[in-house]
């Protein structure tokens, strides 16, 4: 395996069958939560340890709704992950986690509804916004992304910069004749986290074809300097008048120096987990990555393994072991 300036594009069918070479022979589970009135929560975080306990931040909406809150869960002794009563509720979408200086980095998707005549579809305006702080209570906005920008990650790397990832989609894209990219910066510091900065990212090629698009969920800097990032590949198609959606769970690494970058990889897919309901039909092969548990301290899974989070067909959340995706990046010679 090498690092490219410039890789060459390869369909995302084609990636996904090479997955099912090395498919998990175990499947996933579902997870099953308690003190959420009957919705279903979906899309979450990685589970992450603050506040003297283990913490998933989840996003709850009802199965026939689209306004969501995003909640704090913590495992229960029956087996529910149980919500946490003293934890505030945020007005967002699809929360993800990371830690910089000793602080929990929590973002989400604020959506804005718009008013629309009874009948008509919902119309919504979004970007993503960033809260920090030491505690759950004390969590406080401190930044906002660019409008209708979704799956924007933020990685503090050892020197102290901060990795920026970011997925522009929609009119910016046109030009480009494509659906949507991932876009990649480097700022000085937390406080440097601008909508003008994310916006001005620098756009990484070849990842996705034009009718394509994804994104990163999850980023690791790895021992070698290289930044592992955890995504969602996605394509979709017509079927019997429906348009259809396969999000796969993927992997890639990047020299965020010298922006050379690995090709994508499928690790997972819908199909690697129980049969469940979906919010509509066109969603029933998605599911959107959380991202990866690699350990509990400073290495792995003793086995090689990591655990995968994701969100199933926009109604609930799955776990899943995989082999760790980013142990190939890390024997990368720079």
């Amino acid at each position: 395996m090498k690092l490219y300036y410039t890789i060459t594009p390869e369909p995302v069918q084609a990636q996904h069958q090479a997955f099912e070479a090395r498919r998990p022979t175990e499947p996933g589970e579902i997870l099953t939560f308690a003190g959420v009135d009957g919705r279903d929560v979906y899309n979450p975080s990685v589970p992450f340890e603050l506040d003297g306990m283990t913490v998933l931040a989840g996003r709850v909406e009802a199965r026939e709704g689209h306004h969501s809150e995003v909640v704090f869960l913590t495992p229960g002794e029956d087996g529910n992950w149980c919500r946490i009563p003293e934890a505030p509720t945020l007005q967002l979408e699809d929360p993800f986690v990371t830690f910089a200086g000793g602080e929990l980095i929590l973002g989400g998707v604020r959506v804005e509804w718009e008013d629309v005549p009874p009948g008509a579809p919902p119309v919504a305006h979004w970007c993503t916004d960033f809260y920090r702080g030491r505690s759950l209570r004390g969590l406080r906005r401190f930044a906002s992304g660019p409008d209708q920008m979704k799956d924007v990650r933020l990685l503090q790397l050892r020197e102290g910069r901060v990795a920026i990832f970011t997925r522009p989609q929609g009119a910016v894209m046109e030009p480009l004749g494509c659906i949507a990219k991932i876009g990649f910066t480097l700022v000085d510091s937390l406080d440097d986290v601008t909508a003008g900065a994310i916006e001005n990212a620098q756009l990484l090629y070849n990842h996705f074809l034009p009718d394509e698009w994804g994104g990163c969920n999850q980023l690791f800097e790895l021992s070698n300097g290289l930044v592992g990032a955890i995504g969602h590949k996605s394509w979709g198609e017509m079927i019997d008048g429906v348009h259809v959606l396969h999000y796969y769970a993927m992997a890639f690494a990047l020299d965020p120096d010298t922006r050379r970058m690995t090709p994508t990889k499928v690790i997972a897919d819908r199909a690697c987990f129980p049969p469940g309901p979906a919010k509509e039909p066109r969603l029933a092969d998605v599911i959107f990555t959380a991202g990866i548990v690699r350990c509990s301290g400073t290495g792995r899974h003793k086995d090689g393994t990591a655990t995968l989070y994701s969100g199933l067909s926009d109604c609930q959340v799955g776990r899943l072991r995989i082999a760790d995706p980013l142990l190939d990046y890390e024997r990368l010679a720079l």
